[in-house]
């Protein structure tokens, strides 16, 4: 019975804060905000120019760094005998690393 009634009241919060959150939210109307793409560009003119391909790099970049990093910390906590897979994920990060630079993907102009 006791769990029947935290589940009823749990329901009726929910609910409560559901129509409270629906109730009290701003409603913006506006062109942009009911534009099928919205995400800080304007969806109205030419789409070569609003994106550079330089800063979608660098993201992908900064992200396989990341998770690097992680594979470096498991590396890390592990005994010797991963040393060989070690060395073989240095090699493959300085081999891209040195595709990056080779192919001028390093370079920050726009």
């Amino acid at each position: 019975l006791v769990l029947i009634m935290v589940l009823l009241f749990t329901l009726v919060l929910l609910l409560a804060f559901y129509v409270i959150n629906f109730v009290l939210s701003i409603k913006d109307m506006g062109k942009n905000k009911i534009s099928a793409f919205e995400c800080g560009f304007v969806s109205v003119g030419k789409i070569q120019n609003s994106f550079s391909i330089h800063f979608f790099i660098m993201m992908l970049m900064f992200v396989i760094f990341d998770l690097e990093i992680v594979m470096f910390l498991g590396i890390l906590v592990s005994d010797l005998s991963s040393y060989a897979s070690f060395l073989l994920m240095i090699f493959f990060i300085l081999g891209g690393f040195y595709m990056e630079w080779w192919y001028g993907k390093l370079v920050w102009v726009i």
